[in-house]
């Protein structure tokens, strides 16, 4: 087989499994996890049944393939071009980028919010997928955070879930009440979020 061969399968390979996560997404999103099939995804990605499990072995780690490029390739990328900012700054991005997420992926959200409640494959995934590699890379700039003075030595753990709650909070509210949200803007949703979150209601001088 030829060089360029070689590259023209590849090229076929990635693509095919890049349809099979676009089909996953929207037949996920539509059917909830239970209700998902393998053969429907399938049939929308356009390959046979077993092509999926050459890619995937099971249907939660097809759920898992799903989930992290969404959620957490974008933070990566965050990762990397704030290298030089401080902690504090950091975070007010976190909280944007978190925000846009939600808003761009509604429907993968509320798959999240609805399956995880009663299935443990789909908590597992959102675990490996989303969790797991977030709480990498974040916790090295609460760390520095910390080191720098900037932040209390609180827990990490319990600390990140109240930040995210608030995220997500505001997330589902969005979801049910589209027209109730009084900021006009992420931007704006998120530097209120932020304020609250790291300064605090209470005044300084009080």
């Amino acid at each position: 087989m030829s060089e360029n061969q070689r590259v023209r399968t590849k090229k076929t390979v990635e693509e095919r499994r890049q349809d099979i996560l676009e089909a996953a997404l929207k037949v996920f999103s539509e059917n909830g996890y239970k209700g998902a099939t393998t053969a429907e995804i399938a049939r929308q990605a356009g390959v046979a049944e077993g092509t999926i499990f050459r890619h995937f072995a099971t249907k939660k780690e097809l759920l898992t393939a799903v989930l992290e490029p969404k959620i957490v390739e974008s933070l990566i990328v965050l990762d990397q071009e704030k290298r030089e900012s401080s902690p504090e700054e950091f975070f007010r991005c976190f909280l944007k980028n978190r925000l846009e997420l939600m808003q761009e992926n509604a429907d993968l959200f509320r798959l999240m919010f609805a399956e995880a409640q009663y299935h443990s494959e789909v908590r597992e995934a959102m675990f490996h997928g989303i969790l797991g590699p977030g709480i990498g890379l974040i916790k090295p700039w609460f760390d520095k955070g910390i080191a720098q003075g900037v932040f209390k030595p609180l827990p990490f753990i319990p600390t990140m879930r109240s930040f995210m709650g608030m995220a997500m909070f505001y997330g589902v509210f969005g979801f049910l009440f589209p027209n109730l949200s009084p900021e006009k803007t992420v931007d704006e949703a998120a530097d209120h979020i932020a304020e609250l979150f790291l300064h605090g209601l209470v005044r300084a001088d009080s």
